[in-house]
């Protein structure tokens, strides 16, 4: 029973794991009427921005203009006091999120650009945290921001690790590397002491196998310092 339980835990997190590494192929996953924010994907050769509130009377404005030239868009559960304004290298938009209108939207097609400039707010301020761009929802760094033509292609390009959530959780391991490894090394004094009382029991010198754990704890420790240093370069 226990390797059946066992078993199922390793699975879902591997597909946990697949799930959130798929996710930034292509698309978003966003849940309309929970999550708030901006949603900015590339698919099919078109720019995707759409945006979502958590069921609360909630404006977005904003202003995406190019050096190229917008050759097409569609609009997305648009209602009639939402407006758009599409010219040849600029988009103005104006809409209202309310309780029972959980997210609107409006995709185009660009062509011969280097840049798509974004100029976003959410009730007419900035809030950057709740901008998220490509399929690892990254947070731009300042209120206007610029994506070039390469961009999307190049958040496919990178490895794993250095993307969204797993680079955000992989700094804060290691910017916290003390709370880090105090508690890791609480954890494993934890693991070693019901080992010791448990499985260790049965051995005639169970000082040894305990020894030998606290040793294989340590140098975990220190693998996963180096690792972790490694990963956030």
């Amino acid at each position: 029973m226990k390797k059946v339980f066992r078993l199922q835990i390793i699975t879902l997190s591997f597909l946990t794991m697949a799930v959130l590494l798929l996710a930034g192929c292509s698309g978003i996953s966003y849940t309309p009427g929970a999550s708030f924010g901006y949603f900015i994907w590339e698919e099919n050769g078109r720019i995707f921005v759409e945006w979502s509130a958590e069921r609360t009377d909630t404006s977005f404005t904003g202003t995406i203009s190019t050096d190229g030239e917008i050759s097409s868009y569609r609009l997305k559960e648009w209602e009639e006091d939402d407006v758009i304004n599409v010219a040849e290298d600029k988009i103005k938009f104006t809409a209202t999120l309310s309780s029972e209108d959980y997210s609107d939207g409006f995709n185009f097609k660009i062509a011969d650009y280097d840049y798509i400039e974004f100029d976003l707010k959410i009730n007419d301020e900035y809030e950057l945290s709740r901008i998220n761009v490509g399929g690892f929802l990254e947070n731009p760094r300042e209120n206007v921001f610029r994506i070039d033509e390469d961009y999307f292609n190049r958040v496919r390009e990178k490895p794993w690790y250095s993307r969204r959530p797993f680079s955000e959780f992989f700094y804060k391991l290691y910017s916290n590397k003390y709370f880090t490894f105090v508690y890791i090394f609480i954890l494993g004094i934890i693991v070693i002491e019901i080992l010791r009382i448990t499985v260790f029991e049965r051995f005639k010198r169970k000082i040894i196998p305990v020894m030998v754990s606290y040793a294989v704890l340590v140098v975990i420790e220190v693998c996963i310092y180096y690792i972790l240093k490694i990963l956030v370069r």
